[in-house]
């Protein structure tokens, strides 16, 4: 037993040597750190990440001065860059060097809980990318009708009358009804158990990513099978499973360009599965991820919005009045979402100063990548832009810290867009003109205040930056 325990000692002291020199050849050994650097005392600044990520980063950009810089996270090292040529770069960057889909993969553990399948074959992607974006016009009317619909249901308010709802709940609520009417159509995308699945399954496939990324990358398929998100995806091929036999048959019987024929994901993604990829259960997969990714986003965004909104009543008057006048010239229409600048101005202040991320630009490095200041970065490695830093600057904006509504609008005014966003993200402009259809409908019907008068404080959890859950808001129908 003495021998065994000196083995078992002597092979782990071998195992952290290891670690110890290929830690010292790596190229990330060059790049400053923010927090502890060793192989093991990584591991400080790494629990230190999951409670004050914020100060961290926030430490890092100050620090370094834009420059580059690493910080340790579970499991791995995070590259920030910075910086307007360098996050160029990445937005320019192609899917073989700097890969947005192996980012987003492992920061939600997609391999492991769903199989390699789900990225291997890319026709939902591609789906959303391309057929969701050309037929945003088309379905316009479908999407401001489920907006009005839900609200609706789940507002209850009378003329004069102050009703007080939980926002996160109602947002959400809101924003699964919306994108589900282009995903699955009715009635589907009102049904009470589907609905109540896509919401909650945002929460069970974060949970889910989080704990397996404790463990070793070896354990986590085996684990995932413990986890509650097999079991949703059973429920959602209960509801969506016999849709799919149905369109199949449809097709089967008329041929695939038959009159009439629903205009959604599932049959956006039917043109080009093949095989099993036409299975429900395939499908429900790609369903619920698609889900996952439309939804958990917009709805802590846009929860944002409206506690910004609240407590900046006195923004209402000249958005209204845009509203007002894009409507009265193009109706309800995603043209109609172009003109409303200062909407436009509103959402994107409100996710500036409040944002989902620390950093954003999430890409993983497919090879060794060398930007044009001479970092070089190696292979399997994850990089990111320290917006939550960047937006805070002085340099980069007036008056950093203050709420400026209409920041943007006015940035637009003068030929700059002063945008950080990203481009690699398939459904951007389903996301944005959903955004900005239920901003422009909110400040068109509803008067609206929170009880305390104070914007709920955010709640963070590593880099992510989680809206009051629980606050409440009032809407009062207008006249």
């Amino acid at each position: 037993m003495h021998l065994v325990s000196i083995g078992l000692g002597f092979l782990t002291a071998l195992y952290l040597l290891r670690l110890y020199i290929n830690a010292l050849k790596s190229p990330l050994h060059s790049i400053p750190t923010i927090g502890y650097s060793g192989v093991l005392t990584s591991y400080i600044t790494a629990i230190q990440y999951v409670f004050d990520a914020k100060g961290l980063i926030l430490a890092g950009y100050k620090k370094y001065g834009g420059e580059p810089f690493k910080v340790a996270t579970w499991g791995k090292w995070v590259v920030l860059v910075s910086g307007a040529q360098i996050v160029d770069e990445i937005r320019r960057a192609k899917d073989d060097q700097l890969s947005f889909d192996d980012g987003v993969a492992e920061a939600v553990q997609l391999n492991v809980i769903f199989g390699p399948q789900l990225l291997q074959h890319r026709h939902h992607i591609e789906a959303v990318r391309i057929q969701l974006t050309r037929h945003l016009a088309s379905r316009f009317a479908d999407i401001k009708d489920e907006i009005v619909c839900a609200l609706t249901d789940l507002i209850p308010t009378k003329e004069n009358e102050w009703t007080e709802i939980v926002a996160f709940d109602t947002i959400l609520k809101t924003v699964v009804r919306t994108s589900n009417r282009l995903f699955v159509g009715l009635p589907l995308c009102r049904d009470p158990d589907f609905m109540d699945l896509q919401q909650n399954f945002t929460f069970d496939l974060f949970i889910a990513a989080q704990l397996l990324s404790i463990f070793p990358k070896f354990l986590r398929p085996s684990l995932a099978r413990f986890t509650k998100v097999p079991r949703q995806l059973l429920r959602a091929e209960r509801h969506i499973g016999p849709l799919i036999e149905e369109r199949i048959a449809k097709i089967e019987e008329l041929g695939p360009s038959y009159t009439d024929q629903p205009n959604d994901m599932i049959n956006w993604c039917l043109e080009e599965a093949k095989g099993y990829q036409r299975s429900g259960r395939d499908l429900s997969m790609r369903i619920l991820a698609i889900n996952f990714a439309a939804n958990h986003t917009t709805s802590m965004g846009f929860t944002h919005v409206l506690y910004d909104l609240a407590i900046h009543a006195d923004c209402v008057p000249e958005m209204r009045k845009e509203v007002e006048a894009a409507i009265a010239e193009c109706g309800w229409t995603k043209e109609a979402m172009r003109k409303m600048l200062k909407v436009d101005s509103f959402i994107r202040e409100s996710a500036r100063l409040a944002g989902v991320d620390a950093w954003s630009m999430h890409r993983k490095t497919v090879k060794g990548y060398t930007f044009s200041n001479g970092l070089f970065v190696p292979a399997r490695t994850s990089i990111g832009v320290p917006v939550y830093a960047m937006h805070r600057d002085e340099n980069l904006y007036l008056s950093p810290e203050e709420f400026n509504p209409f920041r943007f609008s006015e940035l637009n005014d003068a030929g700059s867009n002063g945008n950080l966003r990203s481009i690699k993200c398939p459904g951007r402009f389903f996301a944005v003109n959903e955004l900005k259809a239920m901003l422009a409908y909110i400040v068109l019907h509803y008067d609206v205040k929170i009880p305390t008068g104070i914007r709920p404080p955010n709640t963070w959890f590593q880099q992510y930056i989680i809206p009051n859950t629980k606050a409440k808001v009032m809407f009062r129908k207008r006249c």
